[in-house]
C-alpha cells in the first residue's frame, strides 16, 4: 500500500465516503471472513461489485456502501445473529481528549459490520461526532455551495428538535427522524443524528421540565412504542449517545436512558482524580435515581511494558473490578492521522493491521457485553 492509497486531496473540502475502494481483503477482513467466503455469497445473490483494471486482469473493490450493504445481507440471510432487545449504550467521562467520540463512531461501525441496526446520537454541542462523519455543524446552506459540498451535509436539526415537543418550554421547530437524520453510508450504513451549538439550550428547557434528568429516556421509550409519528426508533438494535466531557443536564439524561455507559480512559495521560470524579459521579447517579447502567471502562492509548501504564491499569481495574475490557486500544498514530485525512479508523486503509486487529478485538469484546445486556 502506498500513502497515496489514503491521500485526500488538499483542495478537497469534504470526504466522499464511496470514493475511497477497498480490496477484497480489507472488506472481508471487516466482516471475519476469507476473501473466498465473501466473493461466494456475492456470487450467490447476485452482488454487483465494481471491478478495475489491474495489468492484464480484473480485480474486485468495494465502497463502503458495498460493506454495509454486505452486512445487511449476512444479517437478512441470518448469517449474523440479531440481539433480544434494543441497547441504548453512552460514552462518558468527565475529562476531555480520552478517544471517547473516536470510541462511540467506530464501535456504531463496527457494531453495524456485525450487523447491529445502529443509530448514533450526537448529544455534544461541540458536534464532533458529527464532523466525524463528515457533517460540519458550522457550516451554512452558503458555505457549502462555496466550498463546494454536497447540500446533504448540511446540519440542520438536532435531538432537541425531536424532544421539543415532548418539553413544557419548546427551544426548537419541531421536527421528524426523517427531517434530522444523516446516513453517511446509504440506509444501510449507520444512521446520524447530528449536533451543533444550539444543542445547548435545550438543557435549559430540560431543567424548566419535571424529572428533568428522565427525558431522554421517555423519548425513546415512546419512540420506540409508537406514540411518536414520524419518531420511529424501534428499526435499531442498538442506539449509541456520544456526551460531552461534563455531567451536563444532557449527559444525565444519556445515561438516565441508558443501559450501558462506556467510559474510555486514557492510559498514557491517566488521571487518577478524574477516574475518582468518574467512580464518585456513579454513584452518586445511582444513589440519585436508584438504578445505574452497567458500566465498561476502555483503556486507550495504551503503550505495552510500560511500567508507569501498567500501574495506571492496575488502578482502573481496581476501581472498577469486574467493569474493565480486557482487550486494549493501543497508542497508535493511526488514530491522529484518519481523523487527518477525515476518515473513521474502521474505514480508514492506511491503519496498521495491529492497530485496526486490536480495535476490532476490544468492540468485539463490548459487543458481546451489548449481547449479554439484550439476552
Amino acid at each position: 500500500m502506498t500513502p497515496a492509497d489514503n491521500e485526500i486531496a488538499e483542495q478537497q473540502n469534504f470526504v466522499d465516503f464511496n470514493s475511497i475502494l477497498y480490496t477484497p481483503q480489507y472488506a472481508a477482513g471487516c466482516f471475519g471472513l476469507t476473501t473466498r467466503r465473501l466473493m461466494a455469497i456475492e456470487e450467490e445473490h447476485g452482488l454487483d461489485i465494481k471491478r478495475i483494471k489491474r495489468g492484464s486482469s480484473t480485480s474486485r473493490v468495494y465502497t463502503a456502501s458495498d460493506l454495509f450493504n454486505i452486512a445487511a445481507l449476512r444479517r437478512s440471510l441470518g448469517h449474523l445473529k440479531p440481539i433480544g432487545r434494543q441497547i441504548v449504550a453512552s460514552t462518558f467521562v468527565p475529562k476531555g481528549g480520552t478517544a471517547k467520540t473516536t470510541t462511540a463512531v467506530n464501535l456504531a461501525i463496527s457494531a453495524q459490520f456485525a450487523g447491529f441496526k445502529t443509530l448514533i446520537i450526537d448529544n455534544d454541542p461541540q458536534g464532533d461526532t458529527s464532523n466525524m462523519l463528515g457533517y460540519d455543524p458550522d457550516l451554512s446552506t452558503e458555505d457549502l455551495v462555496d466550498m463546494n459540498i454536497p447540500s446533504d451535509r448540511l446540519v440542520d436539526g438536532h435531538f432537541g428538535n425531536l424532544l421539543s415537543p415532548l418539553l413544557r418550554m419548546k427551544p426548537f421547530s419541531e421536527k421528524n427522524l426523517a427531517d434530522v437524520i444523516k446516513k453517511p453510508f446509504g440506509e444501510n450504513g449507520i444512521h446520524l443524528i447530528p449536533a451543533d451549538t444550539y444543542l445547548e439550550d435545550l438543557a435549559v428547557a430540560l431543567d424548566a421540565s419535571n424529572n428533568s434528568d428522565m427525558w431522554y429516556a421517555r423519548f425513546i421509550e415512546d419512540a420506540n412504542a409508537g406514540k411518536l409519528p414520524g419518531c420511529d426508533l424501534s428499526v435499531y438494535d442498538l442506539i449509541i449517545i456520544d456526551n460531552a466531557p461534563a455531567g451536563s443536564r444532557l449527559t444525565k439524561n444519556s445515561v438516565a436512558a441508558s443501559d450501558l455507559l462506556l467510559c474510555p480512559v486514557r492510559m498514557d495521560k491517566f488521571s487518577f482524580r478524574a477516574l475518582l470524579r468518574l467512580h464518585e459521579w456513579c454513584a452518586r447517579f445511582a444513589k440519585e435515581y436508584s438504578y445505574a447502567p452497567a458500566l465498561m471502562a476502555v483503556p486507550t492509548m495504551f503503550i505495552r511494558k510500560r511500567a508507569r501504564l501498567l500501574a495506571n491499569l492496575q488502578s482502573l481495574n481496581t476501581l472498577f473490578p469486574g467493569q474493565v475490557t480486557e482487550e486494549k486500544i493501543y497508542f497508535s498514530e493511526d488514530y491522529s492521522k484518519s481523523l487527518d485525512d477525515g476518515i473513521p479508523l474502521m474505514l480508514w486503509k492506511g491503519a496498521n493491521s495491529q492497530t485496526i486487529d486490536t480495535a476490532r478485538l476490544v468492540f468485539c469484546e463490548i459487543l458481546m457485553k451489548i449481547r449479554s445486556l439484550a439476552a
